[in-house]
C-alpha cells in the first residue's frame, strides 16, 4: 500500500514524498486508512517504498503482496491522471468498504489487475462500485492480457460500446504502453481476432486515452482465417470434446446432423452470441460482468446483416438494419 494516516489523521501518500524526503516518516505513528491498525514504512532495494500492517491479518481492504508491476503501475497512472484530473491513490470509501487503486475526480474507479481473481470477487466488487453511482474501469497487467483465447475471467473484464464493440484493456509497463484491444471477436474454433491500438505513457490526457472506444470509429476486422472448419468439429467430436458433443446433441434433437455442414457462412463472430445453436434456441444473451446494455440487439443485428470479408462495430449493424445511411462510408 502506497498511503497510511498519520497522528494528525492527515492522508500520508508515499508518491508526493522523494526518496530523500522518506527520513521524515521514521519513528512516527502510521495508521492503515481502513482499519486503522499500524503499518510501517517499507523502504527497501528490491521494491519501491510501501507501507505494511504490522500485524498481516489486521486488514482486508489493502492487499501486502503487491507485486513490483502493480505498484509501479500505480505510480505511474496516477502522475498521469494527475496532470489533467483530481485523482487521489488507494482511497478507502467506507461507504463501499472497498478501495480502488485510483480514484478520479471521484467518480472513476480504476482498478489495476494484475493478477487472477475469482469471477465471484470481480463480480461483487463491480456491483457494488455500481450500485453506489461509480463507474469502475479494469486495465489488465501482464498475466491477463487478452491473447488468443477468451478466459471465463478475461470475457467477465469485457467492455462494449457501438463503436469499438467488445474491447479490453492493457497495460504494458516493459513498452510503457497502454493497449486497447477493441473489435474482438471469436472463430469457430474459439480463436481470438481483434484490433489494437497503443497509447504511450504520460502522452496526452488519460482520461481521453480512455474514452476513446466511446469515439466514432469505421473499424473493420477482415477475415483472414484458414483452419478447415468441417476437419476442426469432426476432429473434437471424436476426441469426444464436451462441449462440441453438447452441440451435436442438440442438432441430433432437432433432425440435423452438425457435421453435413460444408461451408459455413460466419467465420467470426461477436464474443458471447450462440453461432451453432442460436436457430434452435433463439440468441441467448450471456451474463457479462462490465456490461449491464442489451447485448442481444447486436446479435440479432449481427445475423441479419448479409455476411462479406469482414466484420464491424455494433453501430454499424444497428445503421444497416435502420437504414440510416450509408454504413460503409
Amino acid at each position: 500500500m502506497l498511503v497510511a494516516v498519520n497522528e494528525a489523521e492527515q492522508i500520508i501518500n508515499l508518491l508526493e514524498f522523494s526518496k530523500s524526503d522518506l527520513t521524515e516518516l521514521v519513528g512516527q505513528f502510521l495508521r492503515c486508512p481502513a482499519c486503522k491498525s499500524q503499518v510501517r514504512l517499507k523502504n527497501g532495494h528490491v521494491k519501491m517504498p510501501h507501507f505494511a500492517h504490522v500485524n498481516l491479518a489486521a486488514c482486508q481492504y489493502y492487499s501486502e503482496n503487491e507485486s513490483l508491476q502493480h505498484l509501479t503501475l500505480k505510480k505511474r497512472l496516477y502522475h498521469w491522471f494527475k496532470q489533467t484530473e483530481q485523482v487521489k491513490i488507494e482511497h478507502f470509501l467506507p461507504e463501499l468498504q472497498q478501495t480502488p487503486d485510483l480514484l478520479v475526480n471521484e467518480t472513476i474507479a480504476i482498478e489495476i489487475q494484475c493478477s487472477h481473481l475469482s469471477i465471484q470477487r470481480l463480480r461483487e466488487r463491480t456491483e457494488t462500485y455500481r450500485a453506489h453511482g461509480y463507474t469502475v474501469l479494469w486495465l489488465m497487467g501482464k498475466d491477463l492480457w487478452l491473447g488468443q483465447h477468451l478466459t471465463q475471467l478475461k470475457q467477465q473484464l469485457l467492455y462494449l460500446t457501438q463503436n469499438a464493440g467488445f474491447y479490453y484493456w492493457e497495460l504494458d509497463l516493459q513498452r510503457e504502453k497502454i493497449r486497447l484491444n477493441y473489435l474482438c471477436h471469436e472463430d469457430l474454433i474459439g480463436r481470438l481476432h481483434y484490433l489494437q491500438r497503443e497509447f504511450s505513457f504520460d502522452v496526452g490526457n488519460l482520461l481521453e486515452v480512455l474514452r476513446t472506444p466511446f469515439a466514432a470509429s469505421s473499424a473493420k476486422l477482415t477475415d483472414q482465417l484458414s483452419q478447415d472448419i468441417p476437419a476442426f468439429i469432426r476432429s473434437q467430436l471424436y476426441y469426444q470434446n464436451p462441449k462440441w458433443l453438447k452441440i451435436q446433441e442438440k442438432y441430433y434433437q432437432n433432425g440435423q446432423n452438425l457435421m453435413t455442414f460444408k461451408n459455413f457462412p460466419i467465420k467470426l463472430y461477436p464474443i458471447g452470441l450462440n453461432l451453432l445453436t442460436h436457430q434452435f434456441e433463439g440468441v441467448v444473451e450471456p451474463a457479462f460482468c462490465q456490461i449491464t446494455s442489451d447485448i442481444s440487439r447486436y446479435y440479432h443485428h449481427f445475423l441479419a446483416y448479409p455476411q462479406d470479408d469482414g466484420v464491424y462495430p455494433p453501430g454499424f449493424y444497428a445503421r444497416a438494419e435502420t437504414g440510416d445511411g450509408d454504413c460503409k462510408s
